[in-house]
């Protein structure tokens, strides 16, 4: 079910258990438009994928009536394998019941919405796989604006942490690197009764933020 289903069936279930009945429970499909950088928008040295879909199950009690909420999500990834450096796109329904979100993403910010982000997608690496961003020591590093998706000064949020991860080298050998500095860019915007989430990062001693916001700025939805 859409989210306008969402509304009109937590309105009837609502008067039921105000007329003193208890109302059924309900299970509710909310799905999001997929946003993506294009091609021809891509940074120098940058690659990217089509957006994947993954799905966010919430269950609340909604004045007396259990409520179900899956939510389809969509997230893109654009890297820079060279620089270790990449922006993730992300796009998830926007619905609220009684002033509260039923999508956990969007109530999260900061750290905790980088925590959240990776855990949905099964922390699939930043820049690469086998890369762990820090979410316990960040800290703030400023800000920037953007237009995005028609939107102009929308703020980008400039977060400073480090990350763990596993490098290849010339040779083919295998290692990891633990601590590196980085920084981290976070924007969100309402958009068609989605949320647009745009977090990227860099190394600190490899300035991209350019890049990272020129293609923040060409996001379609």
């Amino acid at each position: 079910m859409k989210r306008r289903g969402l509304l009109v069936a937590l309105a009837a279930s609502t008067s039921v258990a105000v007329a003193g009945c208890t109302g059924e429970n309900q299970s509710f499909d909310l799905d999001a438009d997929p946003a993506r950088v294009p091609e021809s928008a891509y940074a120098e040295g940058y690659s990217g994928q089509d957006p994947q879909s993954f799905s966010i199950d919430q269950a609340f009690n909604a004045t007396g009536v259990n409520v179900e909420v899956s939510a389809t999500t969509w997230v893109a990834r654009y890297t820079n394998e060279t620089i270790g450096s990449a922006l993730f796109v992300v796009s998830t329904p926007d619905e609220s019941v009684a002033g509260q979100s039923v999508n956990p993403l969007v109530r999260a910010s900061g750290a905790d919405l980088i925590r959240r982000l990776l855990d949905q997608i099964d922390q699939q690496g930043i820049g690469g796989n086998g890369t762990e961003i820090q979410t316990d020591d960040i800290e703030e590093a400023g800000e920037e604006t953007q237009t995005i998706l028609g939107q102009d000064d929308v703020t980008v949020s400039k977060l400073k942490t480090t990350v763990d991860a596993d490098v290849e080298g010339p040779n083919g050998q295998e290692g990891s690197v633990e601590d590196v500095p980085v920084l981290v860019y976070i924007a969100t915007v309402r958009h068609d009764g989605d949320v647009v989430m745009l977090v990227g990062i860099h190394p600190e001693d490899l300035d991209q933020s350019d890049q990272l916001l020129s293609m923040m700025g060409s996001v379609e939805h």
